[in-house]
């Protein structure tokens, strides 16, 4: 069989929980599979792409039309996805995007979540408009597999597009174990807090700047904490992001918050293993790759209680109620003050982390494409 996988979220700049996604995944696929022929296809005019991906079974086609003009010529049916990838049986989308294939072609398409759909007001005008050009329903439709990252994404499926419960497989992504584990050098942690300038005593927000991940919760929960711990802030900067910002310049902790940018992916271990807990007070996720990464590293986790985040944490992290300042508040001042808390926070972290392997999310995605007809 000949596989065709959409990297174009690859040509981004930066990683975040998709990119992530998609260079594990597609990395661990290829040293698994020696049997199918994989297509790598991505578009961008100058951008490198992300991930290194050089194996026998696989042949990279890049095609350097403007990303605006590709879109609409997919959009109108006036280019499909063979005429710049080639021929291929099936075409797999680790994360959905503007696409055109010919009818007789498979489709198999990775759901991270549908905050798009349910939860537009966290978006801007401008991605409001991309998510509905994108036309998920029928893109749901025509897929022959949906690879669901949480049981909670899959019954969002079903309940938002009524999408056939046959169709729909729970895959649940993996983690890097080699990066994310409790072996960080001392060596390590002093260069990311040179680099960075860390406080000696933090908790950590760590994430793209964005309405759905609830900073300014956090930042209101954090001005009533009375631990002398810090705040800092990490990750690029998203969308309606400046009310964040203005709630910090006017905290009366504002001292006490620090913002630090976009984190290179080789600092977040030492980074997540610095602080003192991380902080993830989000309104909606489908996964969250952030909670498992610091569990894995041995660092105690507050997250809310809401849609995927319990399934993912299992009773392994703090489950706050992110619409509840005080809430938030209590969690981290037990996190800071209660050792036996943060000990067993830790120990169930550590364990849970590992039920998390990329192989194994390789193995049953192969296993899923051999079953499309």
């Amino acid at each position: 069989m000949k596989i065709a996988i959409d990297l174009r979220s690859l040509s981004s700049g930066s990683i975040s929980g998709v990119e992530n996604y998609c260079i594990n995944l597609v990395d661990s696929l290829l040293k698994l599979d020696k049997e199918n022929q994989y297509i790598l296809f991505y578009n961008a005019f100058s951008k490198k792409l992300l991930g290194d991906f050089h194996f026998v079974n696989s042949q990279v086609k890049h095609s350097k039309l403007p990303n605006k003009v590709l879109n609409l010529l997919f959009k109108t049916g006036m280019i499909n996805v063979e005429k710049l990838a080639g021929e291929f049986d099936l075409f797999f989308m680790p994360n959905l995007n503007q696409y055109n294939i010919l009818p007789g072609a498979k489709l198999a398409i990775t759901v991270h979540d549908l905050s798009p759909v349910i939860t537009p007001e966290f978006y801007d005008a401008k991605r409001r408009l991309w998510h509905k050009f994108l036309n998920y329903k029928k893109a749901f439709n025509r897929a022959d597999k949906l690879f669901a990252v949480s049981e909670y994404t899959k019954n969002d499926l079903i309940k938002v597009f009524g999408i056939n419960e046959e169709k729909i497989k729970v895959i649940y992504p993996g983690l890097d174990h080699g990066l994310f584990n409790e072996n960080i050098s001392e060596e390590k942690q002093r260069q990311v807090r040179n680099e960075y300038g860390l406080p000696g005593n933090f908790f950590l927000f760590l994430s793209t700047v964005e309405p759905r991940k609830n900073l300014a919760g956090l930042i209101k929960a954090f001005e009533q904490v009375k631990s002398p711990a810090s705040l800092v802030v990490a990750g690029r900067l998203g969308w309606k992001y400046r009310k964040d910002f203005e709630l910090i310049k006017h905290s009366k902790k504002s001292a006490k918050i620090k913002y630090i940018g976009y984190i290179k992916e080789s600092d977040k271990p030492a980074l997540i293993k610095l602080s003192k807990a991380l902080v993830y007070p989000s309104f909606y996720e489908g996964f969250g790759f952030q909670p498992l990464e610091a569990m894995a590293i041995g660092t105690p986790v507050v997250a809310s209680q809401v849609t995927s985040l319990p399934e993912v944490s299992n009773g392994a992290a703090f489950l706050v109620n992110p619409y509840n300042v005080g809430d938030l508040t209590a969690a981290l001042e037990a996190v800071s003050e209660n050792e036996s808390l943060r000990q067993s926070l830790i120990s169930k972290g550590l364990d849970r982390a590992q039920k998390f392997t990329w192989q194994k999310a390789a193995a049953e995605v192969l296993e899923n494409f051999k079953s499309i007809k």
